[in-house]
């Protein structure tokens, strides 16, 4: 920018610069060869300051950062994200696997030969919650982020099958105490947990190169991250139908009936539509969670580190601990 001051025939012409480090000082009483007050060697250099003044100015406003561009501060958060266990996690946790076994212990299914779907998704029940217990306690990380990631769907989808399609009565009211305090569970770890499910899901939609071949179709983030969302809608559902067949196989002469009836396509339409409600929910419930984080910064994977989340137009850092 360009400060001009005022010219008089006592005071001297000056030109600062932005830095103020450099001026030009031409004194009025050697300038009176032209009408302007200005000698012609004054006037071109005048002339020529201009000049790159102006191009200095316009450049930097041809390189000023568009809004979209401008880098948003990262504000420090008082928040903790406590992502290990608390004691309220324990007791949980530790509830749900006596009410199961005791549920197991109880059922008509031990005292005969036959194995039934509400047995088998008791046990499978009981191994979800000691799973993620063990992962946690010894530090397994990948088993844990499974259990969370895959472990969720297929118990609550698995739940939703055994009520609504396959009409196992005794999953619904031998064991609504046990889903009443996994849905507890699932809101005291709706932090910690939603952050394993929100990075395992960007780390999907990321592509898997390689620098010695060119990448497969199936390792290409789009399509990596639309097999797990379709395994979140259809292929927890397929699990346990494919189980239940099984079971139906297996099962006694009056019981297998049942296979039959499965096959029938009216209720493997209920199936298929009961799976889809059931991996939504899932969805719903940790995208309302996760939807505001932006970036997660390890120091002990798992353990601490820092997150970024993304609230009313500001960015916020908080500690993982």
């Amino acid at each position: 920018m360009l400060q001009e001051l005022p010219v008089t025939d006592d005071s001297p012409l000056h030109f600062y610069h932005d830095d103020q480090a450099s001026s030009i000082s031409i004194s009025s009483q050697q300038s009176c060869a032209t009408d302007e007050g200005y000698s012609s060697d004054e006037k071109q250099q005048r002339i020529s300051w201009i000049e790159t003044t102006d191009d200095r100015t316009e450049h930097q406003h041809n390189n000023k950062p568009s809004p979209t561009d401008r880098e948003i501060p990262i504000l420090r958060s008082t928040r903790t994200i406590r992502i290990t266990y608390t004691p309220t996690t324990y007791t949980l946790t530790l509830t749900i696997v006596l009410l199961l076994l005791h549920h197991l212990v109880i059922s008509p299914s031990v005292s005969t030969t036959a194995i039934t779907f509400s047995a088998v998704f008791t046990c499978f029940h009981i191994i979800f919650h000691l799973a993620h217990l063990f992962a946690h306690l010894f530090e397994r990380l990948t088993l844990e982020r499974h259990c969370v990631v895959y472990g969720t769907w297929l118990f609550w989808t698995g739940y939703l099958l055994g009520v609504f399609v396959f009409h196992q009565h005794d999953i619904l009211y031998n064991t609504i105490s046990p889903t009443f305090l996994f849905w507890l569970l699932m809101l005291e770890r709706r932090n910690a947990w939603g952050i394993l499910v929100w990075e395992y899901v960007g780390w999907l939609d990321q592509p898997l190169t390689s620098s010695s071949s060119p990448p497969g179709w199936w390792q290409i983030g789009s399509i990596r991250l639309l097999a797990f969302r379709a395994w979140c809608l259809l292929g927890t559902g397929s699990f346990w139908g494919l189980l239940y067949l099984i079971l139906a196989t297996m099962a006694e002469d009056d019981t297998a009936a049942s296979l039959l009836w499965l096959l029938q396509s009216q209720h493997l339409l209920e199936l298929l539509l009961v799976s889809v409600a059931g991996g939504l929910m899932m969805i719903t419930f940790w995208s309302f969670w996760t939807f505001q984080y932006r970036g997660i910064l390890w120091h002990h994977e798992l353990r601490k580190g820092v997150i970024v989340w993304y609230s009313e137009g500001l960015a916020f850092a908080g500690d993982i601990g």
